[in-house]
């Protein structure tokens, strides 16, 4: 194995690390104290916890994982495998030696707004690395091996949602707690998977226009003069398969500078029909967003 390979391996292995001791933050100084249900195998975790108190949380958490990284072992394999191995077994160790009294706030608002930020950045530095923090993501790669066709992402979900579902009604039974649990811990969910899509396209992401219009000769000249960028043009054709006097301008800009791109738009032609999408990443051209100008004098 090359030199270069080896410190790529052991840097990865190293953000896994993070990955996890993200997790085990995001569910000890935010989620048990305050007992919401984040769902998942972690929410599980947490659910067994508040009934049974006794028993550490890190236990539990290592059990219900164990069968699913057996199962990922036989069917998945691979470094993906491995590193989810190693970010559950971070967790279960900080979950087992974080301080008791480690608690940040007892704001259950303010637990799901900073826990959703910490399993959100455990998500996507996890995935952006070739591994996960077990549970749910484990069954949703399981899957996508028998199942590729299906929609990982809703599995997750649903996933996700049973689990909710079912601890919160449990907590509400049992512990005597109210609906608000259940509340708290949707948005808990989704303030994780929002933080995650955050990290993974940036906070300056990427967007592009399509944008048909019969004054794309105007237009390109005022993109490509203000932005620094390129445009791509695309004729457009008719029912018959005849060229149109209209074409398809196609810009990429950052996030940051579509709000001007759409009053140029505006200001050029107000009747133009625009199409706007995010681009997850520009891989080809990394200074992308770093060599980004905009002249507004111009």
């Amino acid at each position: 194995m090359k030199k270069n390979n080896v410190w790529r391996i052991i840097f990865e292995y190293f953000m896994v690390t993070i990955a996890g001791a993200c997790n085990a933050v995001s569910m000890h100084v935010f989620v048990n104290p305050n007992k919401l249900v984040p769902g998942g195998f972690s929410g599980l975790a947490s659910v067994i916890y508040y009934i049974i108190p006794s028993i550490n949380i890190s236990y539990i958490y290592i059990a219900i994982n164990i069968p699913l990284l057996i199962c990922s072992l036989i069917f998945v394999k691979g470094h993906f495998t491995f590193k989810t191995i190693w970010a559950t077994v971070v967790c279960t160790i900080l979950l087992r030696y974080i301080p008791e009294n480690f608690i940040f706030t007892n704001s259950m608002l303010i637990a799901v707004i900073f826990g959703g930020v910490c399993v959100g950045f455990a998500m996507h530095l996890a995935a952006a690395y070739g591994g996960s923090n077990g549970g749910t993501e484990v069954i949703a790669k399981i899957v996508a091996k028998k199942r590729p066709e299906i929609d990982l992402s809703k599995v997750v979900f649903v996933a996700n949602l049973c689990v909710l579902i079912i601890g919160g009604a449990l907590l509400m039974i049992l512990e005597g707690q109210s609906i608000w649990v259940i509340v708290y811990s949707f948005i808990y969910i989704l303030c994780g998977a929002k933080f995650m899509g955050m990290f993974d396209r940036g906070f300056d992401h990427v967007q592009k226009f399509l944008i048909v219009t019969d004054k794309y000769k105007e237009l390109s000249e005022v993109i490509t003069c203000r932005f620094h960028r390129g445009v791509t043009l695309m004729d457009m054709f008719d029912e018959k398969g005849n060229i149109r006097d209209v074409k398809m301008v196609m810009v990429l800009c950052q996030y940051r500078q579509a709000a001007a791109l759409r009053q140029i738009i505006k200001k050029y032609d107000s009747e133009a029909f625009v199409i706007i999408k995010d681009v997850g990443d520009v891989f080809s051209r990394p200074t992308f967003n770093r060599s980004y100008r905009y002249d507004k004098q111009k």
